[in-house]
C-alpha cells in the first residue's frame, strides 16, 4: 500500500500535537487504520469504540522526513 496526501497529512498532524491522538466514537476510524496498515500507528483500545493511537518508530521517522 502507498500512502497518499492525506496519510502524510494525518501522520504530520499526530506528529504535531504529541505524537498521540485519541479518537471516540464520533471519529471515523478508517484514516487511523490505513496509518496502522502502513506500520505508522499502533492502537489501544480505552472503551469500544475510543481508541489511542500513538506513532510507531517508523512512523515517527517518517513524519520527520514529510516537515
Amino acid at each position: 500500500m502507498q500512502p497518499t496526501a492525506n496519510d502524510i497529512t494525518l501522520l504530520q498532524h499526530i506528529h504535531a500535537n504529541g505524537h498521540s491522538v485519541y479518537a471516540d466514537s464520533n471519529v471515523d476510524h478508517r484514516p487511523y487504520n490505513r496509518l496502522k496498515e502502513l506500520g505508522w500507528l499502533s492502537s489501544t483500545t480505552l472503551s469500544l469504540p475510543n481508541v489511542a493511537y500513538s506513532l510507531t518508530p517508523a512512523g515517527l521517522k517518517r513524519a520527520i522526513e514529510a516537515l
